[in-house]
């Protein structure tokens, strides 16, 4: 059985840092974590790091990006978005380092929600996300990562560029809706995302990951998208904010997954 989850606290240079550890599906664990708000890291250093641990996915004629967030020995386990992986039968990762790895085995997606997790392995070192543990906050300057899978406004793919195709955005937090929309989107925010994006990091200004990218900006409200997931839909007021802001997943809610598990 999978053990409880233990939080662990350590002060050290005379600042309090949190971790948290969180059980995995497969009898790993996460690491995740709270630092000093004044903890910023340079922008340049967020970009470096973002793209560390971002990783490219292909599937059958379509691409997403996904997130490292755990490794266990030689098993790296990545946070994707489902959609970027519902629809193909295979799917192929590609590391920051442009290698291609084969999927140890399905994909699994988590609950109901629009996240999903895939598994490689490797005997390489690939960064791992640090994972925040602290509520994220309306204005809260973040960065997006991920990889586009067209370029520019054109319909010419980025296949041919692997992960020299990654973008890196900057933004701040719009909405945080009190009730999540359908597959677990909560998390509105400023930056521009682009398709295949889908599954890419979240970053705070501390370089820690707070959620997951999934649906861009400007989507067609007849599609349901803006609705909440107990089946409500919000108010004009509300929907013309929701429609102006990206979506993502909180971490929160691959926390809660796992922590069941």
């Amino acid at each position: 059985m999978l053990r409880n989850a233990i939080a662990i606290i350590s002060l050290q240079l005379g600042l309090w840092a949190s971790f948290a550890t969180f059980n995995l599906l497969d009898g790993g664990s996460i690491l995740a974590q709270s630092v000093p708000v004044d903890s910023v890291i340079q922008s340049a250093d967020l970009q470096r790091l973002a793209q560390q641990t971002t990783v490219r996915i292909f599937t059958a004629g379509a691409s997403g990006s996904g997130a490292i967030v755990q490794r266990q020995g030689q098993t790296y386990t990545v946070l994707t978005s489902w959609h970027v992986l519902a629809f193909s039968d295979e799917h192929t990762i590609v590391t920051p380092d442009g290698r291609r790895w084969t999927p140890l085995r399905q994909p699994r997606q988590l609950g109901n929600t629009d996240l999903a997790i895939t598994q490689f392995r490797s005997s390489a070192a690939y960064q791992v996300a640090r994972i925040s543990t602290e509520p994220v906050q309306v204005g809260e300057q973040v960065f997006a990562a991920g990889f586009p899978m067209y370029q520019g406004r054109t319909l010419e793919t980025t296949f041919d560029l692997g992960i020299r195709a990654f973008r890196f955005t900057r933004g701040e937090v719009s909405l945080l809706p009190t009730k999540a929309l359908a597959q677990g989107y909560r998390l509105g925010y400023t930056n521009d995302i682009a398709v295949g994006m889908s599954g890419g990091p979240i970053f705070n200004s501390q370089g820690l990951l707070i959620g997951i990218n999934g649906r861009i900006k400007n989507r067609d409200p007849d599609f349901g998208v803006y609705g909440f997931e107990d089946g409500t839909e919000p108010s004009p007021a509300l929907l013309e904010q929701m429609v102006s802001s990206s979506w993502g997943i909180p971490i929160s809610t691959y926390l809660q997954f796992v922590s069941r598990r």
